[in-house]
Order: C-alpha cells, then structure tokens, then sequence
C-alpha cells in the first residue's frame, strides 16, 4: 500500500445538527502528517471530527482511511482512536484498565502493548490508580495511551488541551509534538489556539462559519491567510481600511507597496504582524518598509513580550522584548522612529 493510500481523505463531506451546517470539506492527511484543524467556538471543528469518527451522520460526501471506504461503517469499524477535551475515562476502572478496555472490546489484544503505552507516556506509575485521583494533564495522558491501545489506523484529538493550566498544556503539547511524529497514522488534532495550532500541525486547515477557509502547510497557512478572518486568527492585527492604486496601498499617513498582491485596486482591508513592528533604530540585515513616528501610547509588560500601543496614523501595536524595551529606553509619552518590514502586510481587496 502507498503513502497516499495509508492516509485519510475527505472528499465533499458534509453534516447537520441542528440548524448548523457544516460545508462540504475537502481534506488530504498523510499517515506522516499531523493536520490541525483551527476555528473559533461554534465554527464547526467539533461537527467534522464526529463525523469523520462515524458519531454524527454525514449529509454528503466520503471518507476513505487506509485504502477503504468507511463512510458507512459504525464508529467501531472505523480503526479510529479518539481523545476528548475532557478525556472520558472509565471512572469505576484503573488506569491500566481504561488503557486495555479498547483492545479487550475489539478482540484484538497484543502482549505489554498497554504497559509499553504507559511507560512511553510516563504515567506507569499511576497503572493502579483510579481516574478520579489523577490531574487533569494525567487524565489526558491515560487518554491518549487509550486511543492508541486499539491500534489505530487515525487518531482525532478534540481540544484535548483545553482544559488544562497553562504549564501543564505546555507540557503536553511537547508531549504531543514528540508522540505525533513518532506515530506512522495520519493524526487530526482540534483547537482554537493559534499557539497550539502552529507548535503542533505539520499542516493546518482554517474553519469558520462551518465553511473550510483555508487548508496547507501550516507555515504557509500563517504566512499567507486567505482572508480577513483567517488573518485574525492566526494572530494577524487590523491595520484598518485603506485604498490600493498602482500596487500602493495608503492607510491614513501609512504607505507601502503590496508585494504579494500588487493588482489589487480601489478599498481594501490591511492586516500586519505587530512582533514584526521594529521600533527606534532598524538592523542592517532587516528589509525595510514603510517608517513613521509615533508617539508611545502604553506598554503592558505582558509575557514572553511586552504590548507598545503606538498613537500612530492608523494606530498600531509592537510586540516587543523586555529587554528592548529597557535598552531602547521606551516609555509612555516618548515618540519614538517605527518600521514595519516589507512582507509583514496582509492587504485584501473590500467588495
């Protein structure tokens, strides 16, 4: 069997529930491939990952994993390991037993398999233990050491980190990353965090509305979104609205030239990446773009960086180091050189 046919594709697939609908979906996911599929509440990721795993009826469409058609198969048919936002484990077994209850269920029991899971997951220790005495991080663990017990031929994972405190979601996305590009199966993992979304996916598929927006490689997806809502959620900032003449765009007393979509003309929307914002003196080896002064509004010493509200014409923000910030003796009040990067502009065309 080939690559391409180890792996899962999606072709037109649609669902209902209620008065939501979710769009036909497209999707390709290599069994060497981690997709992320990111959205915000509401949008639809939850819908398509139940109807690939056979919970919701699909409208229309297929799903083919591993050379065959499951579209029509009940979910235990389908070889897919699952992991929920809130982990689901059998309250009234261990650990060790939640981990062997898929292979037991199926048949399709291996030897060591559930200790081998336990150790690679680091959790042997709590093999006797009940799920109620676990961590929210513990619990999550013992999840995925269950979903990959059976084997199986796809894993989903349903925002199975958003539950959980921010050191230990750090934690886990390590984990995750490490695990996931170990694994020879195909693996779609559901977020609304843009930081989850791009730490972990090899790919990224944006879905608003119910409609799938965007779908590549995740570098390539934050690079370059295909739209507005796309570009906000992948941690782009509203420049606001301006006009395009002559592969020029002006926004208020801003003015550069659009170089990935030069033909644009007439009113348009401008997005830029606020951590590209560089302020005070520029670095040789940076390809200037438009400069401007602006006179420092506020700083919210924020972690990693710090937030610089700019009382620029449009205004802007710049995400900064601390240590710039201490260096470059930046303080409320003080105007202050600005210089965003050609390529750190978004521009899509209004109407």
């Amino acid at each position: 069997m080939s690559t391409a046919d180890r792996g899962l594709s999606v072709s037109g697939l649609s669902a209902q529930t209620g008065s939501f609908t979710l769009s036909p979906v497209n999707l390709h996911i290599p069994p060497d491939r981690v997709l992320v599929i990111l959205g915000p509440s509401g949008a639809g990721k939850t819908v398509l990952l139940e109807t690939i795993a056979g919970l919701r009826p699909a409208n229309d469409g297929r799903i083919n994993l591993a050379g065959a058609d499951i579209t029509g198969l009940p979910p235990e048919r389908r070889r897919i390991g699952l992991v929920f936002q809130d982990a689901a484990l059998f309250p009234h077994m261990t650990v060790r037993e939640n981990v062997r209850f898929g292979p037991r269920a199926s048949g399709k029991t291996a030897p060591n398999t559930h200790d081998n899971l336990l150790q690679q997951l680091g959790i042997s220790h709590l093999a006797d233990r009940s799920p109620r005495s676990l961590s929210g991080g513990e619990r999550q663990r013992v999840a995925l050491a269950r979903a990959l017990a059976i084997q199986p031929a796809l894993l989903l994972l349903d925002e199975p980190l958003s539950a959980l405190d921010q050191p230990t979601r750090e934690d886990m996305r390590s984990l995750l990353r490490r695990l996931l590009a170990e694994l020879e199966i195909p693996a779609a993992h559901v977020t609304h965090d843009r930081d989850e979304a791009l730490s972990i996916g090899d790919d990224l598929a944006v879905i608003v509305g119910g409609r799938l927006r965007q779908a590549g490689p995740a570098g390539r997806v934050a690079a370059e979104p295909a739209d507005p809502d796309v570009a906000r959620l992948l941690g782009w900032s509203d420049l606001g609205l301006g006009s395009a003449a002559d592969g020029t765009v002006r926004i208020g007393q801003l003015s550069f030239r659009d170089t990935l979509a030069p033909g644009l003309h007439g009113p348009v929307h401008a997005f830029y990446r606020p951590e590209d914002v560089h302020l005070g003196l520029v670095p040789p080896d940076v390809q200037t773009g438009p400069r401007l002064t602006a006179q420092v509004e506020q700083i919210v010493r924020t972690r990693p960086l710090a937030r610089i509200s700019l009382g620029s014409d449009p205004p802007m923000m710049a995400l900064a180091l601390h240590r710039d910030v201490d260096r470059l003796g930046i303080a409320v009040g003080e105007v202050i050189a600005v210089t965003i990067p050609t390529g750190s502009f978004r521009v899509f065309q209004v109407g």
